[in-house]
C-alpha cells in the first residue's frame, strides 16, 4: 500500500501545490483517476455489451438445461467463448477501485508525508515530540500526522531549527474544504456538520444508480427487482461506507459517484449499447425464463411426489415410458386395447407435466411425472417390473440405462416414425432392448442386416405394423373430406442443418405466390421451439400475402390431412401424409438427414430413398424454379398416385388396420407367462 500510496501521494501534492486547496485537489484527483481509467471502461463496455447480447441464448440454455446444473455450466463456457466475454473483466473497475480508495485513505491519513512532501526523518522527530512533550495518546501509525497538525495549530511547536520549514508549511496548509475539517472521520455519537459527507455519498450513490438504470447496458438489461435492490445496496453501502473513514475519502467518494455519470454518457457515445443490442428480444427472452422457472419450481414439489408414489408400488407388471407429451399417440391404441382386454395397471411415466395421459381417468392408468435427471436416472436404474414399453432408442449409451436391479425386465421398442432405421438411429441404437414392434418388412430386415454385421445379439423382432398410421387412416377415411376450391399446399420440413427452411423457403414461397394456391408453412416444433425469433421475420415478410399462412401452432392435424400436396426433405411426415390421405409428396433433396454415417453398409436400402419417387417426385435445391410445374403435374396425376401409394403402404408396412391388436395383444400374453 505504500507503493501505490507513494504514487498517489505524488499526485495529490503535485495538484494541491498548483491550487492551494485541499477539498478542490481531492476532487481534481478524482477526475483524474477517471480520465485514467476511461480506456478500461470502454474495455469494459465491450465486454459488457458481449454480456448482453449473449444474454438471450442463455435464458433459451437455462430453459433447455433447467434441471441439469453441469450441463447448463458447460454450454454457458461456450457461450462465453462464442461471444468473447470475460466474466472477471467487469469486476476489474471496482477491484481498482478498492486499492485507489485505500490508497487515499494512506495519503489523507499523512498528508506530511504525501501533501507536504516533508522529510521522514522530521517526521520522526515530530512523532517523538509529540509523544513525548506533548504526551498525546494518538500515536496510531493512521492518525498521528493529523494529530501533529492539530497541536501544531493549536500552538503547540516542537523546538529545534530543523522543524522551523516544516511548522512553517504545517502552518498553512489547510484541511478544510467548505467549512468541513477533511482530516476527521465523522461520528454518529457527535451530530456535527461532517455527517453531511456520508448523506450527500447515499445520495450521490442513488443518483448514479438512477442514471445507470437508464442508460448502463448491464443495468438496462437487469429486472426492476434487482435495479432496486442494486440501488439500495449501493445507497446504504456509500453512506455507512462515509462514516468509516475521513471525511476527505468520503468527499473523494461523492465526487467519484457523480464524475461516473458523464463518463457513462461519454463511454455510450463511443459504443452505444443499443445499435448491439436488441433489448425487446432481450425482454421477451427473460419472460420466458422467469415463467419457466416458475412452472420448474411449481413441478418440483408434484415431480417428488410422484417419484415416491412410483417405487411404492410392489410387483409392478407394466410400464410405459414417454420424452414429452407428444409421444402419447404413439402407445394410445395400444393401451386402449390393454384396458379393454385385460386388468392390467399401466403405470405411465412422463417427462412432460402436460402430458395428455393425466386426462385419462381410467382406473387402470396410473401416470407419473418425472422430468429432472436427478430422479429419472435412478428410477430407471432401479426399475423393477417385468416389462418396460419405450420410444428412446440408445439406451444404455447415454443417461437412460437399463435397470441395474433387475436382469430379466422384457424391454419394448416402439418406433415413432416410419423412416429408415438406418438412416434416422444411431449406430446400435436398438442394441439392448429384448422386442422390437417392427413397422414392415424394410425395418425388420435392415434390423436384421444390423445383427449380422455386427454381430450382436438377435431381438425378438413383432410384426406388429404401425398403430399410429392405422389411427390416423381410420380417423381420416371417418370423416368427410371436401375438394378444396383453391388447391392447398403445405410445407412441413424436418428439423436438421440446411432443412427447407434454411435453404430454400424464401425461394420456394416466391415461386409458389405466382399461382393461386393457399400455401401453409408447418416447420417443425422443434426448430420453433429453439429459433422462434426465424418464424416471427418469415410471419412479418410474407404478412401481406394472404395465401402464405405461417403456422406454428400444432393443437390441430387438419393443415396436414386436408391438403393437397406436401412439400417436404427428409420428415417422417411424408409417410404419414401420403398413406392417410393416398396424395403425393414433393420431396426437395435438401442435404440427406443421417443419424448413422454406416448406413450404406446395411444391405437392405432405406425407402427414405426407393420409395422418394414412388408416392411422389423429387427436386434438386437448384431446380426451385420449376416447382409450380413439379407441383401442377402432382395435381394432374393425384388419381394416379392414390392408386400407387395405397399398394405401397400394405407392400411397406405389416398388418394395416390391425396393428393396434398385435401390439396390445403381444404385450398382455408376454406378461401373463411371465406370471
Amino acid at each position: 500500500m505504500s507503493v501505490l500510496g507513494t504514487a498517489l501521494g505524488w499526485v495529490m501534492s503535485f495538484i494541491y501545490n498548483m491550487i492551494h486547496n485541499y477539498g478542490l485537489s481531492i476532487i481534481i484527483f478524482t477526475l483524474f483517476t477517471k480520465f485514467l481509467l476511461f480506456p478500461l471502461s470502454l474495455l469494459t463496455q465491450k465486454n459488457s455489451i458481449n454480456m448482453v447480447r449473449m444474454m438471450p441464448e442463455e435464458n433459451k440454455l437455462k430453459i433447455k438445461y433447467i434441471d441439469d446444473k453441469d450441463k447448463l455450466a458447460d454450454e454457458r463456457l461456450k457461450l462465453y467463448k462464442k461471444y468473447k466475454y470475460h466474466p472477471i473483466l467487469s469486476s476489474v473497475p471496482l477491484l481498482i477501485q478498492i486499492p485507489l480508495v485505500l490508497g487515499l485513505v494512506y495519503v489523507i491519513y499523512r498528508p506530511l508525508s504525501f501533501v507536504l512532501q516533508i522529510d521522514s526523518s522530521v517526521i520522526d522527530g515530530m512523532k517523538d515530540w509529540l509523544v513525548n512533550v506533548v504526551q498525546s495518546t494518538k500515536t496510531e501509525d493512521n492518525v498521528y500526522q493529523v494529530e501533529i497538525i492539530n497541536q501544531i495549530k493549536d500552538g503547540f511547536l516542537p523546538q529545534g531549527s530543523e522543524y522551523k520549514d516544516a511548522i512553517t508549511d504545517i502552518q498553512e496548509l489547510d484541511m478544510h474544504f467548505l467549512g468541513l475539517d477533511l482530516s476527521k472521520t465523522p461520528s454518529l455519537k457527535h451530530f456535527d456538520r461532517l455527517l453531511l459527507i456520508p448523506l450527500f455519498s447515499g445520495i450521490s450513490a442513488w443518483l448514479l444508480c438512477w442514471v445507470q438504470n437508464k442508460i448502463n447496458i448491464l443495468q438496462m438489461a437487469q429486472g426492476n427487482v434487482n435495479k432496486v435492490l442494486t440501488t439500495v445496496f449501493m445507497v446504504a453501502f456509500s453512506t455507512y461506507f462515509a462514516v468509516l473513514v475521513p471525511t476527505g475519502v468520503g468527499l473523494y467518494w461523492i465526487f467519484g459517484n457523480l464524475f461516473a455519470i458523464p463518463m457513462m454518457f461519454l463511454t455510450n457515445l463511443c459504443m452505444p449499447p443499443k445499435k448491439y443490442v436488441d433489448y425487446e428480444y432481450l425482454d421477451k427472452m427473460n419472460k420466458q425464463r422467469i415463467e419457466k422457472e416458475k412452472i420448474f419450481k411449481a413441478n418440483s414439489a408434484r415431480e417428488k411426489e410422484d417419484y415416491q408414489k412410483f417405487f411404492a408400488v410392489k410387483k409392478m407388471k407394466l410400464m410405459f415410458y414417454s420424452e414429452q407429451s407428444g409421444f402419447y399417440k404413439y402407445y394410445a391404441s395400444m393401451i386402449d386395447y390393454i384396458c379393454e382386454h385385460s386388468d392390467l395397471d399401466i403405470h405411465y411415466v412422463t417427462s412432460d407435466p402436460d402430458d395428455a395421459i393425466f386426462k385419462d381417468t381410467r382406473p387402470q392408468i396410473k401416470p407419473y411425472f418425472i422430468a429432472s435427471n436427478k430422479r429419472l436416472i435412478p428410477l430407471f436404474m432401479k426399475l423393477d417390473c417385468d416389462m418396460c414399453v419405450m420410444t428412446m432408442p440408445d439406451i444404455e449409451k447415454y443417461h437412460i440405462k437399463r435397470s441395474r436391479l433387475r436382469k430379466n425386465i422384457e424391454y419394448v421398442y416402439v418406433f415413432h416414425g416410419m423412416g429408415s432405421t438406418a438412416l434416422t438411429l444411431r449406430k446400435g441404437a436398438l442394441d439392448w432392448y429384448d422386442t422390437v414392434f417392427a413397422v414392415g418388412p424394410d425395418c425388420m430386415n435392415e434390423l436384421r442386416d444390423s445383427e449380422e454385421l455386427y454381430k450382436t445379439p438377435k431381438k425378438r423382432i413383432v410384426e406388429t405394423g404401425y398403430p399410429l398410421i392405422d389411427e390416423m387412416i381410420e380417423k381420416y377415411e371417418s370423416t368427410e373430406h371436401k375438394a378444396n376450391e383453391v388447391p392447398k399446399i403445405l410445407i412441413a420440413p424436418s428439423w436438421q442443418p440446411d432443412n427447407i427452411i434454411d435453404s430454400c423457403i424464401d425461394e420456394i414461397l416466391t415461386e409458389l405466390a405466382k399461382t393461386n394456391y393457399e400455401i401453409i408453412v408447418r416447420p417443425h416444433p422443434q426448430q420453433v421451439r429453439h429459433e422462434p425469433e426465424k418464424f416471427e421475420v418469415m410471419t412479418e415478410k410474407f404478412k401481406d400475402n394472404k395465401n402464405i399462412e405461417i403456422q406454428t401452432d400444432f393443437s390441430s392435424n387438419n393443415p396436414v390431412m386436408e391438403s393437397d400436396i406436401l412439400i417436404t426433405d427428409w420428415s417422417d411426415i411424408s409417410w404419414e401424409f401420403a398413406f392417410v390421405t393416398k396424395r403425393p409428396v414433393l420431396f426437395i433433396n435438401t442435404p440427406m438427414k443421417i443419424m448413422n454415417n454406416e448406413w450404406d453398409k446395411i444391405k437392405t436400402k432405406p425407402i427414405n430413398i426407393t420409395l422418394r419417387n414412388v408416392i411422389g417426385v423429387s427436386l434438386e435445391t437448384d431446380q426451385i424454379s420449376t416447382i409450380n410445374d413439379a407441383v401442377g403435374n402432382l395435381l394432374a396425376n393425384k388419381e394416379k398416385y392414390r392408386e400407387t401409394i395405397t399398394n405401397t403402404l400394405h407392400e411397406h408396412v405389416y398388418n394395416v388396420g390391425k396393428s393396434r391388436q398385435l401390439c396390445g395383444k403381444y404385450i398382455v400374453k408376454s406378461l401373463e407367462n411371465k406370471r
